[in-house]
Formats: C-alpha cells, structure tokens, sequence
C-alpha cells in the first residue's frame, strides 16, 4: 500500500473516530445509548471525510483557512442533509432512488430522532470533524497528537533524521519578483512538494521564510533512502512544472539540501505563542551541511555518520569525495560527501538569477 494511500486511509479514519466521540458525547447530554447510533455517526464521518477529501477539499484551498472550513462545512452539510433527507422520505414509504440500500438502519434513526433534531445534530457533528482535522492538518500529525495527550510538555530525547532545504538565488529571486509574486512562488513550489512527502513518510517540522525542514523517525529516513528519495523527486517534480513556473514567474524553483540525522532533543516551547520544536547538535549540523552545500554549489550533501546508517546508497546515487567539515564549534570534525542521481546530469539547472 502506497504512502499517500496510507494518508487518505488515515484520513477517513480520523474523520470517522471524531464523529464519534463528538456524537457519542451528544447522545450523553440527551440521555441516549444506542450502539446502533454511534455506529451511524462512524459511517457519517467516513462519508464526511470522502466529500472532504475527493470532492470539496481542492475547491476551497485558495481561501482563508476560516472561509476553508466555513465553505467545506457548507459543502458537505448541504450535501449530507440532503442525503438524510431521501433517507428520512425513505422510510415513510415515499419512492426515492436507492430506496432499499438507505431505508435501513438511516431511516430508523431518523425516525427514532425526528428529522429536523437528527438534522441538527448531524451538522454538529461534520462541522466539528472538519474543524478538528483541519487543525490537524494545520499543526501536523505528530505535533497535533503530541499536544494533545501531553507528549512534550517534558522534553523528550528522539533519534531523527533531518533534511534542511533552502531556495537558491532567493535574495535576487524576491527583489525581481516583490514580496506579493514571491510569496506566490514560494506556496507554489511548497504545493508541490505534497506527494513526494506523503509518498517518503516526511513530516514538515517548519517553514523559514524559503526554507523548510523536514524530519523522520531513524527507521523512515533511513528505509530506502527516503530523505535522498524525497530531494530528488521535489526536484523532479518542480522541473516537470518548468513550463508553468516559467509563464507565471519567469524563474524555475530550485533548492539546495543538507541531511543530517541523530539524537535530538524533542519539547513544547513558548507560552504565549507555543510551538513543538527540536533543539541539538544535530540540528546545527544539518544546517552547516546545508550552508556547505551553497558553498560547493552542489545540490545536496548528507554527512557520512547518516550515510552509514543507509546501505546500498552507492548504487542509487553518485556520492562525491569525502569533504571534512568541522562542528560544535570547531571540536569535532565530520565528513560529508555529496549526493546526486546516478544516470542523471549532477550540474544545477539554474533560475537565471544571481545565487543567494
């Protein structure tokens, strides 16, 4: 099963689960007990999560993310309410079609609730699953759940890989461009980042202005090579994109990447403003790999530590000559080699502007 399989899998799911309990939680203050109903509240959050996911979801991303959920909240009520109500005509004995596959058990339901009260409950219920998952999808995965049930409020000790990636030429890029057309450049390229992601098991810690950082357990950045993986497929995909980046930018997006991995220190940060952020020497390392990479001019280079830790890789990649590196200020030395795609030209495709 694919990784973005996984994804929309783990999707509905969620949708699913928080129908649920927040339905479950309705039935309580109204003194009811029907497993029958909690039931119906799952399948009516898988069914949210397919309207969310395959229908409305893509219609509604260029808005805010308050008129995003405003909008799919709508969509999907309207759409459902109507559902419940050929249901709801169904079952008292009206000729609709689908009749035989919806009377039961919706029409009982229904008819056990009262249309206009199920009606209410069922807009309760959607519209708190599509809040709840796109917070979700807001925070991330594990940073959502991490908050949730507590996992940072003590710093935690994690092994983690990580892979800093950087847009090149951007300090001339945003000064032809201006703020407004750069800042559309940058959510373009960052759009289309989203398969590879899902496809390489990545999470995203964070976006700095035009960088961004993406981690994964030791055991997922390591399988097959997925943080490798990953670089050279965005790559592939923004230059599949020339064409388009071309007509609406003039520049094609390119980026330049240090990998990195060991322990880190995980924990929750902040009070007024919190944030679940990553602290350790491997941290610093990535982002000196990173700044070697702009001074070698090489696309991307991967400390030997990690490389050890990925076998096989010399007979996917082509991995330069080992380059020392000095970390911690200055009290240890590292090596680190750079990596491009075997069969494929290793020399940078270029914006056209000066490097940043």
């Amino acid at each position: 099963m694919s990784a973005i399989t996984r994804y929309k899998l783990r999707k509905l799911l969620k949708y699913a689960l928080v129908s649920m309990v927040v339905g479950t939680v309705l039935m309580l203050f109204g003194s009811q007990a029907d497993l029958r109903l909690v039931l119906t509240w799952g399948v009516l959050g898988v069914w949210t999560g397919i309207l969310e996911e395959f229908l409305f979801g893509r219609r509604f991303r260029s808005l805010a993310i308050p008129l995003q959920f405003l909008g799919k909240a709508l969509a999907v009520n309207l759409l459902t309410i109507a559902f419940l109500g050929l249901a709801w005509l169904a079952g008292r004995g009206f000729n609709v079609p689908g009749a035989g596959i919806i009377r039961y058990p919706l029409a009982d339901v229904i008819a056990g609730m009262g249309i206009y009260r199920f009606a209410l409950q069922v807009v309760a219920v959607t519209s708190a699953a599509i809040l709840v998952v796109q917070v979700e999808e807001f925070m991330g995965r594990r940073f959502f759940m991490g908050f949730l049930l507590g996992w940072y409020d003590k710093p935690r000790i994690d092994e983690r890989v990580v892979l800093s990636m950087d847009l090149v030429g951007s300090s001339a890029l945003n000064e032809r461009l201006g703020d407004m057309l750069y800042f559309r450049f940058l959510k373009a390229s960052y759009s289309l980042m989203t398969d590879p992601i899902l496809r390489h098991d990545a999470e995203i810690l964070k976006y700095v202005g035009d960088e961004v950082i993406f981690t994964w357990s030791m055991g997922a950045g390591t399988r097959r090579g997925n943080s490798l993986a990953m670089f050279f497929e965005i790559a592939e995909r923004l230059q599949a994109n020339r064409s388009w980046f071309m007509r609406e930018f003039g520049a094609v997006p390119q980026f330049r990447g240090g990998v990195h991995g060991g322990r880190v220190i995980v924990a929750q940060v902040g009070h007024i403003k919190r944030a679940i952020d990553f602290s350790g020497d491997v941290m610093n390392t990535t982002s000196r790999v990173q700044s070697m990479a702009k001074n070698l001019k090489a696309d991307l280079m991967i400390t030997q530590e990690l490389l050890d830790r990925m076998p096989g890789m010399d007979e996917q990649y082509e991995l330069g000559p080992p380059v020392p590196l000095r970390v911690k200020g200055g009290e240890r030395l590292m090596t680190v080699r750079t990596v491009a795609r075997k069969g494929m030209n290793a020399a940078r495709v270029r914006t056209g502007d000066a490097r940043a």
